[in-house]
């Protein structure tokens, strides 16, 4: 039997309803908002009109992945764990909440987000750091690291290119004004993700364990040649996979093995191939010459100069001074390499970050902290957090009076109220 749905297109136009100009009755509502402007439609007599928005600079504040989590579980019901939340977690949420609906930051999401989510409630996180990234999200660290390298790579070849800013690493319009819809998409999750993840954690805290123990017997080093052995530790690792899997590759065709497809793809999907073709695309000469010349690139000391090494390798270069100096006891969590990976990545092109507290304190550690403060970003965690707090105080105290009226002119007097029945619609 066919079914008919019949939908009232009144239910489009939503308050704040004013003053039709034309009908003359209260009548006139939003129908739509986009990034540069909002329309209203009469719902009595369907006239319409037009109005512009005034350009937005929106703070990007990144929230780490125990934040999220923080805030999902102290207003997810279902859970039943909010009377166990620290309240901080409550207010983050609310002052967050109203921040971001008064048009003044946006908190992008990335891909540390969601492999970090996959061990817990991920559609859940999924829903939470969804909300507050407004379809703003952070490129993959491997297309991060590349756009830097390249970029530096041209300008040592003489090329003037404008810097790396965050417009470059960001995917979506974060100085756009609100749509009232959310559209999410949910691609699943295979079993066989969780499987790989934990294995890859696993293996990667088990050669952690062993880099430790080198470290708490290196009694004689200082912090800057543990920064240099780091600093050169990533290109020359980029350097080794590419030439093994090459190597690896050109048996194959020798020796006349049929291509394993599962490595075959793992390696022109990877980021040293990528990177390096990437690379030699802006060297002259013959295919082997372009390649050499780019391998030298990744194994110099220029690549200290570039801010995703710079920053990853003095956080390691901190660990490994505090364990060999009985700073540190234990080698770092399974967590570690992601953490440092996110940070490395990241920090440049947040205005505010809230992470835990141990990358805090690496991040505060007094050589650390020398290379970081450059990037102006303001770095927080639960051992600040009332100046966290305040900082978000300060950013709504900055909104003008003209902003917040047009705020509330376009979505209405009750537009900020916190979204605390998230988890309670279907």
């Amino acid at each position: 039997m066919e079914k008919t749905i019949k939908i009232d297109p009144r239910i489009f136009i939503s308050k704040p309803f004013i003053t039709c100009p034309k009908c003359k009755k209260d009548s006139f509502g939003v129908l739509m908002i986009n990034r540069r402007g909002y329309t209203r439609r009469c719902r009595e007599c369907w006239f319409s009109n037009h109005f512009g928005l005034p350009e937005l600079n929106k703070k990007v504040i990144y929230l780490d992945q125990f934040a999220v989590s923080e805030m999902m579980k102290a207003i997810n019901k279902k859970l039943k764990k909010e009377k166990n939340i620290d309240r901080f977690w409550f207010s983050l949420f609310e002052k967050l909440e109203k921040l971001n609906k008064l048009q003044l930051i946006v908190c992008p999401e990335s891909s540390f987000h969601r492999s970090e989510s996959l061990l817990f409630e991920p559609k859940a996180m999924k829903r939470m750091y969804e909300h507050f990234s407004n379809g703003a999200y952070f490129h993959d660290p491997g297309t991060i690291r590349r756009f830097q390298l390249v970029a530096y790579f041209r300008k040592k070849l003489g090329v003037k290119d404008k810097p790396i800013e965050r417009n470059d690493i960001l995917n979506g319009r974060i100085n756009e004004w609100l749509d009232r819809f959310h559209v999410s998409i949910d691609f699943g999750i295979r079993d066989e993700e969780i499987v790989d993840l934990k294995k890859s954690r696993d293996a990667v805290f088990e050669a952690l364990q062993k880099v430790f123990e080198s470290w708490q017997s290196e009694k004689n080093k200082k912090f800057k040649d543990w920064y240099l052995e780091e600093g050169l530790a990533w290109g020359k690792a980029m350097a080794e996979k590419y030439a093994h899997q090459l190597a690896e590759s050109a048996a194959s065709i020798v020796s006349g093995q049929e291509y394993n497809i599962e490595k075959y793809t793992s390696f022109i999907m990877s980021e040293e191939l990528i990177l390096i073709q990437s690379l030699s695309y802006y060297v002259s000469g013959d295919q082997l010459e372009k390649i050499k010349k780019v391998l030298s690139f990744l194994q110099s000391k220029d690549l200290l100069e570039i801010s995703f090494n710079e920053i990853a390798a003095s956080l390691w270069a901190s660990i490994a001074h505090q364990a060999a100096h009985g700073g540190r006891k234990k080698p770092p969590n399974r967590g570690m390499v992601s953490d440092i990976d996110m940070i490395s990545t990241l920090l440049p092109y947040c205005d505010a970050m809230l992470i835990d507290r141990e990358m805090f304190e690496l991040l505060n550690h007094g050589e650390v902290k020398k290379k970081v403060l450059k990037y102006k970003t303001k770095i927080y965690s639960t051992s600040n957090k009332k100046e966290f707090m305040a900082y978000l105080d300060d950013i709504e105290k900055s909104a003008s009076k003209e902003h917040l009226k047009l705020v509330a002119d376009v979505y209405g007097e009750d537009w900020t109220e916190p979204y605390w029945n998230m988890y309670e619609e279907k």
